[in-house]
């Protein structure tokens, strides 16, 4: 397997972070019955929920990291 050439600048986009963050918020669950009374089963869904799909989002839109870096390769 091979990656991209742009692989190196894959921290600066946000899908990734988002990604990174959607997983993060995934892994809080194990420990979401400790915050009972700070932060409602509802919101933590709906937390999940928006940072996937904006992870998704960000995938399709021009990422300005990458968009940067294929322009310097081909001047």
């Amino acid at each position: 397997m091979k990656l991209l050439p742009e692989a190196r600048k894959a921290h600066k986009l946000w899908s990734v972070r988002l990604a990174i963050l959607s997983t993060l918020i995934f892994a809080l669950h194990d420990v979401l019955p400790h915050w009972e009374g700070l932060l409602p089963e509802w919101a933590y869904t709906v937390l999940a929920s928006v940072v996937g799909i904006a992870g998704a989002i960000a995938r399709l839109v021009p990422q300005k990291a990458i968009d940067e870096y294929i322009r310097s390769r081909l001047q």
